[in-house]
């Protein structure tokens, strides 16, 4: 038998094509619902009670505010961040609405207080003349109020002097409204003064509390946003010195505390701010005489 013969029973094998292997990426994973406004690759879980922004458990539990105007409710970081700007820019049109009323009604005291005691000096009665000076250095305390209400007064008066009914009981009743402007005029002085202190006493520091608030907040922000990206990285090795996470308040806290405790103390902070907010908004406005 011939090599021809023998080589025909003997099968051939033909290598497949070059063909490179297709990769099928894994597919994000995709939600069926709303996601988190700041964290798009988590589902949303509840609603910000102020503007209605979708966030994720994390943010929900973060910023879940524990008592006052939105006690049990959640807030989103833009709106903590708002609240802040609002609580100082409203406590510092405040302030300064009480710095000039005491400047006006200290000024408004001094000229009340030198003409009384003038007054008491003229006539030889120097207790009288002090007791005069207290009484109108509270009237200049709210001068605008009482000089409404005693031109208002001198005018009904003046009316009724041209209708011809000017008598004993119209002397008697002018007499009796003098009175009491003099002593609603003491009365908004005093409580003007009390209530303008406890104010200024409660909202102490508030600019300052709210800044340290609001800075957790952007610190745990920060703190989501690089371990979303970077799951699977150890904790510390985002800390460490130049990494994205060094110096950030929240990371050390969870690292030093645990995240439960981390986000508890994350918590006391937006309900600070939305309590001073309150607070801040609840100004003792001047009584009118």
């Amino acid at each position: 038998m011939d090599n021809k013969s023998k080589n025909q029973g003997i099968p051939t094998f033909t290598p497949p094509e070059d063909v490179a292997p297709v990769f099928t990426p894994p597919k994000t994973p995709q939600h069926d619902g709303p996601v988190c406004y700041h964290h798009p690759s988590e589902p949303a879980v509840a609603r910000c009670a102020r503007c209605g922004k979708y966030i994720c458990k994390d943010c929900a539990e973060a910023y879940t505010v524990t008592s006052g105007e939105y006690a049990n409710k959640c807030l989103c970081f833009d709106c903590c961040e708002q609240l802040v700007a609002e609580n100082v820019a409203e406590l510092t049109k405040n302030k300064n609405k009480i710095k000039g009323q005491f400047i006006l009604q200290l000024i408004g005291m001094v000229i009340g207080f030198i003409y009384g005691m003038d007054v008491g000096i003229s006539s030889g009665d120097i207790g009288g003349g002090f007791l005069a000076g207290l009484l109108c250095a509270c009237i200049g305390g709210v001068f605008l109020s009482a000089l409404k209400a005693f031109g208002s007064l001198t005018w009904e008066a003046i009316k009724i002097a041209f209708s011809g009914n000017f008598g004993v009981l119209t002397v008697i009743s002018i007499i009796f409204q003098i009175i009491v402007i003099i002593f609603k005029c003491i009365w908004i002085t005093v409580t003007n003064t009390i209530q303008y202190i406890l104010y200024l006493k409660k909202t102490q520091g508030f600019i300052e509390s709210d800044s340290a608030a609001l800075q957790q907040m952007r610190d745990y922000m920060a703190y989501t946003l690089v371990r979303n990206q970077n799951k699977g990285v150890d904790l510390e090795d985002l800390m460490n010195e130049g990494s994205e996470l060094y110096n950030n308040s929240y990371a050390q806290a969870v690292r030093d505390n645990g995240e439960a405790a981390a986000d508890a103390a994350l918590r006391q902070a937006t309900t600070r701010i939305a309590e001073n907010g309150e607070i801040i908004r609840d100004f003792p406005g001047a009584a009118a005489a």
